[in-house]
């Protein structure tokens, strides 16, 4: 690497930014300490370590791009020097080509559970799939789909470059692109600013009057949408609408200094596009690397400019009221923004590290000046994760939660939760559709949200629900004549979705939504939402349950269908057989409810009668059941997994993410889930996704097994993380993981999302009120300080080790409760608040040690 390059990046390295501000959610006005409130300061000033990633070559296609986001707008840059693409999304595009179709099928239901009962599973599946499409025939959701590109042209197409550097800065959410050229060094800044609502991009050069190009606007070739573009001299326009009436609109505003803008493509109208082969609806269609418009949309030219600034505004139909214009709409938003672009820029970095800085993870190590390509490639070669890798990664996670997952300002309308790409895909039939699959993904994108202090971020789920519930109680009386809610496997934003043989016997959708959510509560202790929001959703999926669970004849309440979500079942006659006896994972989540039911009743004082009919459902749901060989079941029955090496790990539910199983409250099971794990990884790694290694690595993780659980995360690197650090679901590169869709980089955000629980419940967990300390540290990890986790019962942690061995934590009580910690043979503690020693008691039998707190007061433990 030459001088001028190291200078750059030294440069871009020690560029920092002080936290801001940012308004709380109406709806949930949980207790989230913003960064100094409690301290009178800001712990986080100045340089923020492990926070860029960065690379001497630009992506060669779109899942090696560079992500922004504000929540609603995405965009993905691929940092080309002469002609950069940024590929737009919006976080309300879904298609509406599709509604839920009544099945009518709960009249079926007794037959089907009679066969089930008789063990005639073959014909208990017959039935079913009279009215139940096998999976992969029917059309599950509507697809989430792209916006289009913003193309930036540069005059200088056949001169030179040297000194490329493309970076994003997860600290400030900007991705800066840099390059000499013809003796003129350029440089572009994009972000999406959230208190603005738009995309800002920036081109300058170090030379004046050196800016000439071309900025245009179009989309990938789609025979299902309509799209047209027009220009005028400072404004390209795009708007498009799909077959089914869905539009939407794009407007790029361009100001330049120095220089003139002159008319570029005046309109622009996709055309020639054929309709391909009929997939009937069933075939993903993914754009290839190399296509680029047939027709370049309508554009604007700027000329011998100094600086030429772009404010891009996207907006779809659900924005705006019936009959408004979408593209005044998106006038509106462009005419209030701000034209300084340092005023501009200040506030967005203002506004994003006031969610980004809550946290910050240090392994000991400095930030090396390395390109992430080399640093994820010297990892890859010595089979470990360099500590600054893993802060990356960890930092990656929370940042493509903040980027996919803010809430929206107050007064626009509801954001859409987190999808399986996070926000960002560029194909206009993306894989699964860029859905909400309930049986693992959606999930995994929340877990760490509370912990890493983003519980804002879970608002948009709570809000997504809501808006659903009608559509499940439809759902539950069609398909099994209950009452109560039911939620398929498969939804997109505005509809619950279809199902197959394999969402038909699943019913644990809701719950497992309402273990997430029932969490976040624990984290908030916000009663308002406990009682006006998630009590009356967790009613909905108990009046399901009490309809849907049958008395066997050992007296059990049992689900009337089951399955074990994804996994087949073998020696019948299908091809796809899930039809099961009560799975693991369905007895795991129906205890998880009418616990937590029961829980809320109390605290909200609701009458005995109705505590005693779930406090006596609940004494009848089985325990899932043990081996004789020790490990834990998958189902109740001794079925046979078509599938012993599957991705998921759906029996584990109630250790991960649940909280039933743990060491210290039932170690019978705890052991048990451990051999069941061992006896998954005894099939290798055929069958699994970049999702299997993150949920093994929690599972590992809260089993206190840390160097296994590190392991996991090792050995994820080569398979599936790429080098702009985004994690592939699937092994593209044929290097022994899950071969789908061969060649293709298929990016989904639950494994980048989910991996900040694994990294953190490494080193702190808080599982059932129970602080834990460094519970699974691996060796790999020996020193090292975390600050701003939150902790279940309203706390702030934050904690330092060294040598594998806790130094010190930092507590600050939010709620005012008794806290509570894990003894791990702490023969010398002292716990001290505002310079005065505090009393603890130490229970010896139970290893634990508790104190008393104050709302607002911090307090100091020293080991």
């Amino acid at each position: 690497m030459n001088m001028n390059k190291m200078l750059i990046i030294a440069f871009l390295v020690l560029l920092s930014c002080s936290p801001g501000t940012e308004k709380q959610s109406k709806k949930h006005n949980h207790e989230s300490r913003k960064a100094g409130e409690v301290r009178g300061k800001s712990e986080f000033e100045g340089y923020f370590p492990n926070s860029r990633i960065w690379s001497e070559a630009f992506a060669s296609e779109w899942s090696e791009g560079y992500p922004v986001g504000n929540g609603r707008i995405g965009g993905m840059v691929l940092g080309v020097p002469h002609r950069e693409r940024i590929a737009l999304n919006h976080d309300l595009l879904w298609r509406q080509y599709w509604t839920y179709q009544k099945h009518n099928t709960a009249e079926d239901i007794e037959k089907i559970r009679d066969h089930c009962l008789q063990n005639e599973w073959n014909e208990a599946e017959a039935l079913a799939t009279q009215k139940i499409a096998v999976t992969g025939k029917p059309i599950y959701v509507n697809p989430y789909v792209p916006a289009g590109d913003m193309y930036i042209h540069m005059n200088n197409q056949g001169s030179k470059v040297s000194d490329y550097v493309r970076m994003l800065d997860m600290d400030k959410g900007i991705v800066e692109v840099s390059y000499n050229s013809g003796g003129v060094k350029y440089k572009r800044e994009t972000f999406c600013s959230w208190p603005e609502g738009i995309m800002v991009v920036r081109l300058s050069a170090n030379k004046a009057a050196a800016l000439t190009g071309e900025i245009s606007l179009s989309r990938l070739a789609d025979p299902e949408c309509r799209v047209t573009g027009y220009s005028d001299l400072d404004k390209v326009i795009m708007e498009g609408q799909f077959e089914e009436g869905k539009k939407f609109a794009v407007v790029a505003q361009i100001i330049q200094r120095g220089g003139r803008l002159t008319a570029g493509k005046k309109e622009y109208q996709q055309a020639g596009v054929e309709m391909p082969e009929k997939s009937f609806g069933l075939k993903y269609i993914y754009r290839q690397n190399q296509e680029s418009p047939e027709n370049k949309g309508a554009s604007t030219f700027f000329d011998s400019s100094d600086e030429v600034l772009i404010f891009l505004a996207i907006t779809v139909d659900d924005e705006v009221e019936n009959g408004k214009n979408l593209v005044e709409k998106c006038y509106e938003r462009l005419e209030n923004v701000n034209p300084s672009y340092e005023v501009l820029k200040e506030k967005h970095i203002a506004s994003h590290q006031e969610l980004y800085r809550r946290v910050s993870l240090e392994l000991g190590v400095d930030d090396p000046m390395v390109a992430t390509d080399s640093l994820l490639k010297e990892s890859i070669d010595s089979n470990t994760v360099s500590h600054s890798l893993l802060a990356k990664m960890f930092n990656m996670s929370r940042y493509l939660a903040i980027c996919s997952g803010r809430p929206q300002p107050e007064g626009q309308p509801a954001k859409a939760p987190i999808n399986l790409q996070g926000i960002w895909n560029q194909d206009r039939r993306p894989a699964w559709d860029c859905d909400y699959h309930l049986d693992l993904n959606v999930e995994m994108c929340y877990w760490p949200l509370d912990m890493v202090s983003l519980g804002d971020l879970m608002e948009p789920l709570m809000d997504w629900v809501e808006e659903l519930i009608p559509q499940g109680r439809i759902a539950a009386k069609d398909l099994y004549g209950c009452d109560g809610i039911y939620f398929p496997p498969t939804c997109d934003y505005n509809n619950i979705g279809n199902v197959d043989n394999i969402g038909f016997y699943w019913s644990g959708g809701a719950a497992w939504i309402a273990q997430l959510l029932w969490q976040h509560w624990e984290y908030s202790c916000d009663q308002e939402f406990l009682k006006e929001r998630l009590y009356p959703f967790m009613l909905e999926i108990g009046d399901f349950y009490e309809d849907f669970l049958f008395e066997n004849e050992e007296g059990f309440l049992i689900p009337s269908l089951s399955t074990s979500p994804e996994m087949p079942i073998a020696g019948r006659g299908g091809t796809y057989s899930f039809l099961s006896s009560a799975s693991t994972m369905d007895l795991e989540l129906i205890r998880d409810l009418f616990t937590h039911l029961i829980e809320a009743g109390n605290l909200l004082k609701v009458e005995q009668g109705v505590l005693n009919k779930w406090t006596n459902i609940l004494e009848k749901v089985p325990l899932p059941k043990i081996h004789d060989d020790g490990y834990l079941t998958e189902w109740l029955e001794d079925h046979i997994p078509g599938d012993p090496g599957h991705r998921h790990r759906s029996q584990f539910v109630g250790l991960s993410p649940g909280d039933r199983i743990s060491f210290e409250n039932t170690p019978d099971y705890a052991e048990a889930a451990y051999l069941a794990l061992k006896k998954r990884h005894d099939y290798g790694v055929k069958m699994t996704q970049s999702l299997t290694y993150v949920w093994d690595a929690q599972i590992l993780a809260r089993l206190y097994r840390g160097d296994e659980a590190y392991g996991q995360l090792k050995s994820m690197l080569p398979i599936h993380v790429l080098d702009n650090l985004l994690i592939t679901c699937n092994d593209w590169g044929g290097k022994g993981g899950l071969a789908w869709f061969e060649g293709i980089k298929l990016f989904q955000v639950e494994a980048n999302i989910g991996l900040a629980s694994s990294i953190i419940e490494m080193i702190f967990q808080d599982r059932q009120h129970l602080l834990k300390f460094l519970p699974a540290l691996p060796s790999a990890l020996p020193n090292g300080e975390v600050k701003g986790l939150r902790a279940r019962g309203g706390f702030e942690v934050g904690l330092n080790w060294n040598q594998g061995k806790i130094n010190s934590a930092n507590i600050i009580s939010v709620s005012g409760k008794q806290c509570q910690f894990k003894d791990n043979g702490f023969n010398n503690i002292r716990i001290t608040s505002e310079g005065k020693d505090v009393k603890f008691k130490r229970d010896n039998e139970k290893g634990i040690i508790s104190f008393e707190t104050e709302k607002g007061k911090e307090y100091q433990l020293v080991f």
